[in-house]
């Protein structure tokens, strides 16, 4: 989508993109809950989900939470590609969380494609701008700003990357998703050198993975930065992997730390034996590991992007 000058729209010193080259590595998991946590932490935040999968970490759709705007449905992504079809400002649903706007993703977005495509055949290539452009109204709102970009097209995650400060990449370890930020590394190069400047790798982590795995976490830094740049910061925090928790969390609609704080009140494995409660009811013990690490990954992330090198 990149190839002729644009003029210039400069993003706002906090916002952070959450991207890489491969779906599956937990990218809208981790955006989810870095938006969450400095909502949390009284930051006015706003996520942004530029991407065509129908993730619901927030229970947005499947429980009705936030306070929706008026007029159509922004849910699936209407709202997003509302935005950039008629060139006005985003229109988030309010108050997912406290603190927390958030503007849905989904099948929707993925229909900006033909319209980008077609908008570059007589405008060039400032369409990729067009996030930033009706994102500029908002932000002097938020406090913080977090893209959740789509992996599974170049024209939307270079939409993402024009309109944000910092990029961070997340990885699993196994050689696709290594390859897959190849992708993510040719549209930052691109997106930086003609559409925004100010944009800024600030590291890259490896996700859900066996944190005492050492020697093999070596290996995978090598590999990132082989593709991203010897320079690249690599994370420490490595958030491990716990399928159960994490899935029940989702399913629920709520946040890593949001389940834990249900665990003095869980059913027992008991009460389902006596037909009291069911498996779901059950809050396993180990959402209070995955939530910590989490946390930990927030705290770094945000610790990177706010250092300003």
């Amino acid at each position: 989508m990149l190839s002729d000058s644009v003029e210039l729209i400069e993003p706002p010193e906090n916002s952070i993109m959450v991207g890489t080259g491969k779906g599956g590595v937990g990218k809208s998991t981790i955006a989810a809950h870095l938006a969450g946590h400095t909502a949390a932490q009284g930051k006015r935040t706003l996520l942004v989900c530029v991407t065509s999968q129908d993730d619901d970490d927030l229970g947005i759709k499947r429980f009705g939470r936030g306070i929706q705007p008026d007029g159509p449905s922004v849910v699936d992504g209407q709202g997003l590609y509302r935005s950039i079809s008629e060139r006005s400002p985003l229109m988030p649903i309010r108050e997912v969380r406290p603190n927390l706007d958030v503007v849905p993703g989904g099948v929707a977005v993925g229909e900006l494609v033909q319209l980008l495509m077609h908008r570059m055949m007589t405008e060039g290539v400032g369409v990729v701008l067009s996030l930033a452009r009706s994102l500029a109204p908002l932000a002097p709102w938020y406090d913080q700003i977090v893209f959740d970009s789509a992996p599974e097209n170049d024209s939307l995650e270079q939409l993402a990357a024009a309109a944000a400060r910092y990029l961070v990449v997340p990885t699993r370890s196994d050689d696709s998703s290594i390859s897959g930020m190849q992708r993510i590394a040719r549209n930052f190069k691109a997106v930086r050198k003609q559409a925004n400047p100010s944009l800024r790798v600030a590291g890259a982590f490896l996700y859900a993975s066996n944190p005492t795995a050492t020697s093999m976490h070596a290996e995978v830094k090598e590999d990132i930065r082989e593709v991203l740049g010897n320079g690249t910061t690599i994370f420490s925090k490595v958030v491990g992997y716990r399928e159960k928790p994490a899935r029940n969390a989702r399913k629920k609609g709520l946040l890593f730390a949001e389940y834990a704080e249900l665990l003095p009140t869980s059913a027992r494995s008991y009460d389902v034996a006596a037909g009291r409660a069911k498996v779901a009811d059950v809050v396993p013990e180990a959402i209070i590991g995955l939530s910590g690490d989490m946390r930990d990954l927030n705290n770094e992330i945000l610790l990177h992007c706010g250092r300003g090198d």
